[in-house]
């Protein structure tokens, strides 16, 4: 099993090059923002619009905020997309070698899952150390708060992850970008459904003018802060969920892994 997951993570060596870029860029925009934010233009925007616009601290907070989510999101998303190890398989023919190793199907199927949280892992622990630079040069977030969204973030990749996977073996190869999109149509319209009231709310908001939706988005940032946990926990139900489905369809399809 440990040579499948070398072989799988060979597959993504292209990603992890661009990762690391992308990573040193993040981490030199996120520095640049946080001085900025404090020191700079953006400061003193911040300013203007709370003058202008009559904008709270908290709005501004608020706003600051998701843009260092945002910044948060990128090194976890880009390690992401594991449609390329079953892309490679598909082309390689590899279903024809894996399956006479003496390897069972189940530890076929949990190399995959695996290889998906030691990419998730590496993208954690660069997030962790970004957010510790982050916290010691602004007071927007503390280490705390990184770090919950730092996991709610990981912990939606991972449900991200598993869907993919479990699709992937459903559909078959060559019919990954299938997976993909299916995937994200789960995450959206089980969010939707989870959170109608509120969608709902935020719709006669906007109609009767008030402040139901700024108060939304600040329920949003404090439990993804705060409730990471909550997500943590979804993440590894829906992990396992993932590969007891993976592991049954393999066995009836075959050829797969």
């Amino acid at each position: 099993m440990k040579g499948l997951m070398i072989k799988d993570l060979m597959c993504l060596r292209k990603q992890m090059i661009l990762f690391a870029y992308t990573v040193a860029g993040v981490l030199a925009l996120s520095i640049m923002y946080v001085l900025s934010a404090r020191f700079g233009n953006i400061a003193a925007a911040n300013q203007s619009m709370m003058i202008e616009n009559n904008m709270s601290e908290i709005d501004i907070n608020n706003l600051s905020t998701e843009a260092l989510i945002l910044f948060m999101l990128i090194p976890i998303a880009m390690v992401g997309d594991t449609t390329t190890i079953f892309k490679m398989d598909g082309k390689a023919g590899f279903s024809g070698v894996s399956s006479i190793l003496p390897i069972s199907i189940g530890q076929r199927v949990m190399a995959k899952y695996l290889t998906v949280l030691v990419m998730f892992g590496i993208g954690v622990t660069v997030d962790i150390v970004i957010s510790f630079v982050l916290s010691r040069l602004t007071d927007i977030m503390t280490f705390a708060d990184f770090f919950g969204i730092i996991i709610s973030a990981a912990s939606l990749m991972i449900i991200y992850g598993a869907l993919v996977i479990l699709f992937c073996f459903l559909f078959g190869y060559g019919k990954e970008d299938y997976a993909i999109v299916v995937s994200c149509a789960v995450i959206l319209i089980t969010a939707i459904l989870v959170n109608l009231k509120r969608i709902k709310m935020i719709f006669i908001s906007m109609y009767s003018a008030n402040s139901e939706s700024i108060d939304f988005f600040s329920s949003f940032i404090n439990f993804i802060k705060h409730k990471s946990l909550v997500l943590f926990i979804i993440a590894v139900i829906v992990m396992a969920a993932s590969y007891v489905v993976s592991v049954e369809i393999v066995k009836r399809k075959r050829g797969m892994v």
